[in-house]
């Protein structure tokens, strides 16, 4: 089996593992290249000022997610809420699809409401013109909650790593305290749900900008 070189990129801490962290811990188990990067700094406040999250943080956070899986970790530090779609980004990214010579991204959905997420995407798919396979992760609410729908193409079995992934996720105490005890509960039962639709145990899909097929 030849070795892949994968990239996976999430505008924020924690989006990767919601997303694909099931899948990265499987290529990284089947000993591929897997490069994490989260677009933007940690830090972000809400509309009235109050620190949701400060920068340190929010960083070991990412560390201790990204270590749980297994895979190198490449921070931005773009502001959150501000992740711009230019040169700037088109570049960077693309300096880290030459550097380490991915043949697959995985990357946020165009669809997605939050405009950190889509502008992610913008970059990556410009950045990402000659790779041969690039897949967009399914939202987690409330940020799918878009005008088009999902379009659940392409599946993963992630069944041998849904406990990682969990665990991985579970490192973004901030973000379980935003959002809920109930959160790390949705999250596992979405992947069951996916699951069973490929008569699996867990699983996560994405919708399919490339896929170079092996005939």
């Amino acid at each position: 089996m030849n070795q892949k070189n994968i990239l996976a990129v999430g505008a924020h801490p924690d989006d990767i593992e919601i997303g694909c962290g099931g899948a990265v811990a499987q290529h990284i188990r089947n000993k591929d290249n897997v490069i994490m990067v989260v677009m933007t700094d940690p830090y972000f406040t809400y509309h009235d000022g109050k620190v949701l999250r400060d920068s340190e943080e929010g960083k070991l956070e990412t560390i201790k997610g990204a270590k749980k899986l297994g895979a190198q970790l490449i921070h931005l530090d773009f502001e959150t809420k501000n992740v711009p779609y230019s040169s700037i980004t088109v570049e960077s990214i693309n300096k880290i699809i030459d550097d380490y010579n991915i043949d697959t991204i995985y990357t946020h959905w165009y669809h997605d409401t939050h405009q950190d997420h889509m502008r992610t995407t913008q970059a990556v798919m410009s950045a990402g013109r000659y790779v041969p396979n690039i897949l967009m992760y399914e939202p987690e609410y409330p940020a799918g909650r878009s005008h088009v729908g999902f379009r659940n193409q392409y599946y993963v079995d992630i069944t041998e790593t849904i406990d990682l992934k969990m665990e991985a996720l579970a490192e973004h105490k901030s973000q379980v305290g935003k959002y809920g005890e109930h959160f790390l509960e949705a999250v596992r039962a979405r992947a069951r749900h996916r699951g069973y639709e490929i008569n699996g145990r867990y699983a996560e899909c994405f919708e399919v900008i490339r896929l170079k097929g092996d005939i």
